[in-house]
């Protein structure tokens, strides 16, 4: 049986039902806006502001839904029946119906498919409508070095974002903080992040979020009180941890031994708790049984 993660990723928590479709109601909170109030012939794809919102409870509902100027790019099934107004979505996932993701796949294709807004995702194998986002033009335009920095749904969009020639941007609901996240995802993010801010591009990021803390220096973080004192209680803690493993290990030896104990006293009581009996009403032969042995 695999171990919870102290910080799972949406794909963990969806697998284990703990969030998702069914587990949220889909009425928006009242005090938010259905819809825009405004601007209602922008194109929601060619923005002047735009929020990507993510799945990070902390920061995910302070997005400004209820702000006409910003428009809403929502992303995952992690937020399906979640966010109270969506004018486009970014979906980049092929992998929807394997069987470890059908489970919450299924019904997020089909939420999708019925809703109106406009969809940009990598072809049109789950959503008939969507409309197929430019890799090409896109990697084209920002140059070479871009491949390595394409690492989630939110480095897409950000790109894209910053394409079509993006204000302002603002992300809710990312924190890329689980490990698996923070390694392979972190990365991207900053990077775009970057980007957008050479270019001018005012990129908003809300106080509840961990994407704008940047990772340590790599030697000098080292040179500081924090950096050695991290190190050693880290060291602490899994030398720790390793008492307690080795604590269980023989723990778990001793279970095994009274379970089989256990097992052979059960089986002592059931087959051998005549004997006394018989014993005692006169009727057990020399080896305590009421039968004479043949022979």
């Amino acid at each position: 049986m695999t171990e919870p993660k102290l910080t799972e990723t949406t794909n963990d928590k969806l697998a284990q039902g703990v969030v998702g479709p069914g587990t949220f109601g889909a009425v928006p909170p009242p005090f938010f806006l259905a819809r825009p109030a405004a601007n209602d012939n922008r194109n929601p794809l060619k923005p002047k502001k735009v929020a990507i919102i993510g799945t990070q409870p902390s920061s995910r509902m302070v997005a400004p839904f209820n702000d006409p100027e910003w428009t809403i790019w929502g992303t995952s099934p992690g937020n399906m029946n979640i966010l109270p107004r969506i004018d486009a979505w970014f979906e980049m996932h092929v992998n929807l119906l394997w069987p470890e993701y059908r489970m919450y796949g299924e019904p997020y294709i089909d939420w999708v498919n019925k809703n109106q807004w406009p969809v940009i995702a990598i072809d049109q194998r789950f959503f008939p409508r969507a409309i197929t986002y430019p890799i090409k033009e896109i990697l084209q335009h920002f140059g070479k070095p871009q491949p390595y920095f394409f690492t989630s749904t939110f480095a897409y969009a950000m790109a894209y974002a910053i394409f079509v020639g993006v204000e302002e941007m603002a992300l809710y609901g990312v924190d890329m903080s689980s490990k698996d996240e923070y390694i392979l995802q972190r990365s991207g993010g900053h990077h775009f992040i970057c980007v957008a801010d050479d270019r001018g591009i005012k990129v908003t990021i809300p106080p509840e979020s961990d994407l704008a803390q940047p990772p340590p220096l790599y030697g000098y973080c080292d040179m500081t009180p924090y950096g050695r004192k991290s190190a050693a209680r880290e060291r602490e803690t899994q030398e720790r941890m390793q008492q307690l493993e080795a604590q269980i290990g023989q723990m778990q030896q001793q279970l095994v031994y009274l379970k089989g104990a256990l097992e052979n006293q059960q089986y002592m009581r059931q087959v051998y708790g005549s004997v006394d009996q018989y014993a005692f009403n006169g009727f057990a032969n020399d080896n305590g049984s009421p039968w004479q042995a043949a022979g």
